[in-house]
């Protein structure tokens, strides 16, 4: 519990304990409901009206030719959305990094939030969570959401944008601030570590996602699933597939025997449940980063070094700096519990760590 609560509420917990007659079990399940929470914020209701809006100003710049009032609002309603997730995002990075920190102040949450969205970035930047690069094109998007919010002439003509290609640009670069954000606060980790995390996890993973697969199908397609299991080239349970695949279905390496199989009826059966288990198979590792001792971004990171990449690889992989990386390396091994330690088999403890070398200058660097 003293990894997931506050002190103030483990101090609540405490004094309920002892006044009432709660077993310690029910404590626990306090905590986890907790935990499940924390997980969800606002950032989460954000980017539901953010996608929706992208994909509605997406459109109107393929169907016309011209920068019309229309396009205008929906790029200033786009620009708004944005720039509330990624400050979403950002306060809820720099709190889960001030608890990972263990600094358990009662006051941290206040404090986070009376920080202005300037200063919570460059604490993400001094952090090192955060590269310089990604800093700058943040505070980008800072400016001018604040300048066409408190100049209305500039809003009215974009900003003197002129052309459907601009428009895209800044929309290509806001989305990518905001996939930025998405990534190091442990929102969009699945689909990497779905590609590059360490053999022992994703063995686990997809034998996990097979099984569940399995189980949906007995009740909601049990005719499909009973041509698959009479089928004697099919072992279910042993279907595995290369994971750097694109499509699930077209790199099979385990469970099907494909020489000579030629029953198009049942290959668009299996296809079909593959394509299911790979679903199950984000969700599998989604409910992993959940119930990990760690949170979400430094399970990410476990994974992948347990894979063996490089400081450098898993950075440009998980958009953060390699600093930060090999910082992490050094407290994961120690912080990682038992169900970690399971997941992946070893976890990689560094002797004589060193330093990743600098590859730009203090001033490219800086923020």
């Amino acid at each position: 519990m003293t990894r997931h609560l506050s002190t103030t509420s483990l101090q609540k917990c405490q004094k309920l304990s002892e006044s009432t007659p709660f077993e310690k079990e029910l404590l626990l399940q306090v905590a986890y409901v907790e935990r499940q929470n924390s997980l969800v914020g606002h950032s989460d209701n954000v980017l539901e009206y953010y996608l929706e809006q992208r994909a509605e100003i997406a459109e109107k710049l393929r169907s016309t030719d011209e920068i019309d009032s229309d396009v205008e609002r929906s790029f200033f309603s786009y620009l708004l959305l944005a720039s509330a997730l990624i400050e979403e995002l950002t306060t809820e990075t720099v709190l889960n990094e001030l608890f990972r920190e263990e600094a358990r102040l009662d006051s941290i949450t206040e404090h986070v939030r009376s920080m202005g969205h300037a200063k919570r970035l460059e604490k993400l930047c001094d952090i090192q969570i955060l590269t310089g690069g990604d800093h700058g094109s943040l505070v980008e998007v800072k400016e001018r959401r604040n300048n066409l919010v408190h100049d209305a002439q500039k809003r009215a003509g974009l900003d003197e944008l002129e052309s459907r290609r601009e428009v895209a640009q800044i929309l290509e670069q806001t989305d990518r601030c905001a996939s930025v954000l998405l990534t190091i606060s442990g929102k969009n980790i699945e689909s990497v570590i779905a590609k590059r995390g360490c053999d022992p996890y994703i063995e686990h993973a997809q034998s996990e996602a097979v099984a569940d697969t399995i189980t949906t199908w007995q009740q909601e397609n049990p005719e499909r699933l009973s041509r698959l299991h009479d089928c004697e080239r099919a072992t279910l349970e042993e279907i595995r597939w290369d994971t750097e695949e694109s499509d699930p279905g077209n790199n099979i390496t385990e469970g099907f025997t494909f020489d000579g199989f030629d029953d198009e009826e049942l290959y668009e059966i299996l296809m079909e449940f593959v394509g299911d288990a790979s679903q199950a198979f984000l969700d599998r590792i989604d409910a992993d980063a959940n119930e990990s001792n760690l949170d979400r971004f430094d399970f990410a990171l476990m994974v992948l070094l347990c894979a063996g990449h490089s400081y450098e690889e898993i950075a440009r992989w998980l958009d953060t700096d390699e600093k930060y990386v090999q910082r992490k390396e050094n407290v994961i091994a120690w912080r990682a519990s038992q169900f970690e330690k399971d997941l992946v088999e070893e976890i990689p403890r560094p002797e004589g760590p060193i330093w990743p070398s600098d590859t730009e200058s203090d001033d490219q660097d800086g923020c």
